[in-house]
């Protein structure tokens, strides 16, 4: 079975580097590290391990804007044009940690088939309420001025969204593709799917004007826009695990972590031991350096 993981970070190198070591040591990591960070610890605490791989071009990321899309790009083509062909692609927060061990990842992996571990539901429903439809129907516009600076172009966009809002305008929760009508699906930012898959969504994303021009003053697109490929695909719609009726939550729609929003991502530590033994759930997040080792020391020695 060859794995790759592509991982997205921006701090805390020494967690990074747990949850490399606690993976397959024959797995391939692809690591996209946030250009505003320094690389340099990361660089350091993974130094010498000849399968991991910090790509370029690093994106300087910015919450709820399209650079997250481009940084889920650079790493998806990062491991479809690398010259070893992966059964299973994996993406992850640098904040993760594996729950199961490596031998049961790839039993459970095996026995797969021809599923995508790829979670979503359409926006585009009666059965979404208003509230949870709100936020994809105003358009958020996306500015890079160099000389506003990440801030300043930050408080045009919200300044922008708000007018657009208050004249009434909406953004639909459907565009068209090449002749068809794509519907809006939203999902989980954390999956696993085949090189084959990831190889469409990447040639969609950027062959497919349309696509990128929707996306582009969208709102939360890492956890939409792959989504959106995939389900308005019958080749691969089928293979993906489709949410109906109303919105279950982004905790449900997200299949292999164990998060608690409360109202942000909960940090685990060695309290949750027990629970997340128990939750069969094959990652969770998140952790962090100085108040999760207790835990991490626990689950590490558990493998």
């Amino acid at each position: 079975m060859n794995i790759a993981y592509l991982i997205s970070a921006h701090t805390d190198a020494p967690q990074l580097k747990r949850l490399v070591e606690a993976l397959h040591p024959d797995a391939h990591f692809f690591i996209h590290i946030d250009k505003k960070s320094d690389i340099t610890p990361f660089q350091t605490a993974l130094q010498g391990k000849g399968n991991v791989h910090f790509i370029t071009p690093r994106i300087d990321v910015r919450w709820g804007t399209i650079l997250e899309v481009e940084y889920q790009m650079a790493l998806i083509k990062a491991a479809v044009n690398y010259p070893f062909r992966f059964d299973r692609i994996f993406f992850l927060s640098g904040m993760d940690y594996p729950l199961w061990s490596n031998e049961r990842i790839t039993e459970w992996l095996e026995a797969l088939g021809d599923q995508e571990v790829l979670s979503g539901i359409c926006m585009d429903t009666p059965y979404i309420r208003g509230g949870q439809r709100e936020g994809y129907t105003l358009a958020r516009p996306f500015f890079k001025i160099g000389l506003l600076g990440n801030k300043g172009n930050q408080r045009l966009s919200i300044l922008c969204r708000k007018l657009m809002g208050a004249i009434g305008l909406r953004k639909p929760l459907s565009f068209v593709v090449d002749g068809e009508r794509w519907h809006l699906y939203k999902g989980s930012a954390w999956w696993c799917i085949s090189e084959q898959l990831a190889t469409y969504i990447y040639n969609m994303y950027t062959m497919e004007p349309a696509i990128r021009h929707y996306f582009v003053n969208s709102f939360g697109q890492a956890e939409t826009l792959i989504q959106t490929i995939a389900f308005n695909s019958p080749q691969w719609a089928s293979r993906c695990l489709l949410f109906q009726g109303e919105y279950p939550g982004l905790a449900a729609l997200t299949p292999l972590h164990y998060i608690v929003y409360d109202p942000i991502i909960k940090v685990m530590d060695e309290t949750d031991y027990d629970t997340l033994i128990a939750c069969g759930k094959m990652f969770t997040r998140k952790l962090v350096s100085g108040k999760s080792d207790q835990l991490v020391e626990r689950l590490y020695g558990r493998k």
